[in-house]
């Protein structure tokens, strides 16, 4: 398995008008015997999935999804992307190697270069078009 995810906490990149992620310890080892923390975010922070619920209405949310559709064997398929360009069915069709129907497919743009707290990152990644 390979962990795909960006590291979380304090400082993480956010959207602009997002707060910024809080932990805050409850219980310390030593006054307790345990350590606790509250961890305050927004649900779009750093690597996340967001479940068809919450962009349908009616569709699952994440605890309705079956487990076994957030792991499997995927293709990586590089489609170099710069400022604002589209992710075509087209760079797909044509990707190396071939996208068989039940894929799990990972897309490289090489945006990831850029990931941080950065207008560039925010405001100028590649596009994707969902075509249904």
């Amino acid at each position: 398995m390979i962990d795909l995810s960006h590291p979380f906490g304090n400082g993480a990149p956010l959207w602009p008008y997002f707060e910024d992620v809080k932990i805050e310890r409850m219980h310390y080892f030593a006054k307790s015997g345990v350590l606790s923390q509250k961890v305050t975010t927004v649900m779009h922070c750093t690597t996340h999935t967001d479940a068809p619920g919450h962009v349908v209405q009616r569709a699952p949310y994440t605890h309705e999804a079956p487990l076994d559709s957030y792991y499997g064997t995927a293709v990586i398929v590089d489609i170099p992307k710069k400022k604002w360009e589209l992710i075509t069915a087209e760079d797909l069709e044509n990707a190396t190697p071939k996208i068989e129907p039940g894929d799990i497919v990972i897309i490289h743009t090489g945006w990831n270069k850029f990931w941080g707290d950065n207008e560039k990152y925010f405001c100028e990644p590649p596009e994707e078009h969902y075509y249904g």
